[in-house]
């Protein structure tokens, strides 16, 4: 779409090794998914939802390779050079970065539709409530990845806070025995379960909001068509 509108293909492109954004930034990228998993945790046990702090976690190993395929091939490069590289500088200018973050949630939550329908895909078994929930997650998650991008202008912290906020939640300590039983999904505990981590979600996004403003979810400039070789928006 870059060259197609006679754009800077290799500006866009820089955004995608874009690394130098100071420690705070990679240390936000690499911990804020795991401090938001450790609430959903504690929020779960809370209501007595299905969690057991006793049980072992994944193996480092097993995380590691999780983050690795994320960050390339499911949520990382292959969708926010386009999210946020792409649309995302683009709608700041006309709709502010607030609108713009929720503009992308919509036209991103439609374009994982197919899985809900794909029986291949985990998500053509996930309850009402699930799928409600998941895209609401979608929604919050968004406005994330738009404060990170527009305070850095960068899409390789973006991928790594991606790649991390789906990586973190395999290390909610959930009781699978509670979640599915006899073979039936136990959707009280899958409402609990969607619920809380929908909560933690909304939290930060509502926090980052509160604190950083609706029209630029940043302090300081923040990418535009123009810084990322583009003529117009």
């Amino acid at each position: 779409m870059t060259w197609l509108r006679g754009d800077d293909v290799r500006a866009w492109a820089s955004q995608i090794t874009t690394w130098r954004v100071g420690w705070k930034w990679w240390l936000i990228a690499l911990s804020l998914p795991l401090v938001a998993a450790a609430l959903i945790s504690g929020g779960i046990f809370a209501v007595r939802g299905p969690v057991d702090f006793g049980q072992a976690l994944p193996s480092p190993l097993v995380v590691t390779g999780l983050f690795l395929f994320t960050l390339v091939l499911s949520g990382g490069l292959n969708e926010e050079p386009g999210w946020r590289g792409f649309a995302q500088a683009r709608l700041n200018e006309r709709y502010g970065a607030f609108n713009a973050s929720l503009i992308i949630g919509v036209v991103w939550a439609g374009w994982h539709l197919p899985y809900f329908f794909a029986p291949v895909t985990p998500h053509s078994s996930f309850p009402l409530v699930n799928q409600v929930g998941w895209i609401g997650g979608i929604l919050t998650l968004s406005v994330i990845l738009a404060w990170a991008y527009n305070s850095t202008g960068s899409v390789l912290i973006v991928m790594v806070l991606h790649a991390m906020a789906n990586t973190a939640d395999v290390l909610i300590p959930l009781v699978p025995d509670e979640i599915l039983i006899d073979g039936v999904i136990n959707e009280r505990a899958v409402g609990i379960v969607t619920a809380v981590h929908l909560v933690v979600y909304i939290a930060l996004a509502v926090a980052i909001v509160a604190y950083y403003g609706r029209k630029s979810l940043a302090r300081g400039a923040i990418p535009s068509a123009a810084d990322i070789g583009g003529t117009h928006s």
